[in-house]
């Protein structure tokens, strides 16, 4: 890989299902706010590659963009990051954060990070980035817990067809690495063909590309609704990552 690595991250998150009216990319969990917990994981993955320089590709909306360069600018005063607009769907919102990519050799890493997953770890980071020691595409995931069923709506009823085996399936998180060639072609590629997806890696399949799956954490939730605000609220808790007069 190269000597560069860039974290292109979503970060337009309105809010709407929180049932408030701050965004969620700013909403502090613990005292501290989602984007730095975020961006703090990506800076302890930072001090472990020494001589490895990371930027930060942030994209979100118009009146979401300056409350971000304030905040991350005072959090993090030494941290390269790039501000850009978003669009209007998530596939095309990360394209224009790797449009915003300056200076990329091929084999440079780049990890898309859903700026909501604030939990995210330096070990979790690190594993995708190392998986593109030896692959182009590496992805966090975790083994399915629960058993699943594949089934049929019929009429508004929900039939079961099958039960898969579940050792078959995992859940995948971000973040997802791709090596800079290969991600610029999925993307062109989906822009060509109109392809849209919730799931970056979806675009290498497409592709025939082989996705490795390094291993993620359970811990690791995208901030959705209030009840994923009260279980990060115990994770940080549980690891001792509270602010001061938080508990």
């Amino acid at each position: 890989m190269g000597s560069d690595c860039f974290f292109v991250i979503p970060a337009a998150g309105s809010g709407t299902r929180m049932g408030g009216d701050i965004p969620k990319i700013i909403l502090p969990i613990g005292g501290i706010p989602v984007i730095v917990r975020t961006l703090t994981a990506i800076s302890s993955f930072a001090q472990m590659h020494e001589g490895l320089k990371v930027h930060i590709i942030l994209v979100s909306t118009e009146d979401l963009i300056p409350k971000l360069r304030k905040m991350c600018g005072e959090s993090f005063p030494d941290m390269d990051i790039t501000y850009t607009l978003g669009g209007a769907s998530r596939t095309e919102s990360v394209y224009n954060g790797i449009k915003a990519i300056e200076g990329a050799d091929d084999t440079d890493a780049v990890l898309i990070h859903d700026g909501a997953r604030c939990l995210v770890t330096a070990a979790d980071i690190d594993a995708v980035y190392e998986g593109l020691t030896d692959h182009a595409v590496s992805c966090s995931a975790t083994p399915v817990k629960d058993t699943l069923k594949k089934v049929n709506v019929r009429g508004g009823d929900v039939i079961v067809e099958s039960t898969p085996v579940r050792e078959d399936y995992y859940a995948v998180q971000t973040p997802q690495g791709f090596r800079y060639k290969e991600l610029v072609q999925c993307y062109e590629h989906a822009a060509a063909n109109n392809i849209t997806a919730t799931d970056d890696t979806a675009l290498a399949e497409e592709l025939g590309i082989e996705v490795f799956l390094a291993k993620g954490s359970y811990s690791n939730i995208k901030i959705t609704t209030p009840e994923d605000i009260a279980v990060a609220y115990e994770i940080i808790r549980s690891r001792g990552e509270l602010e001061p007069f938080e508990d």
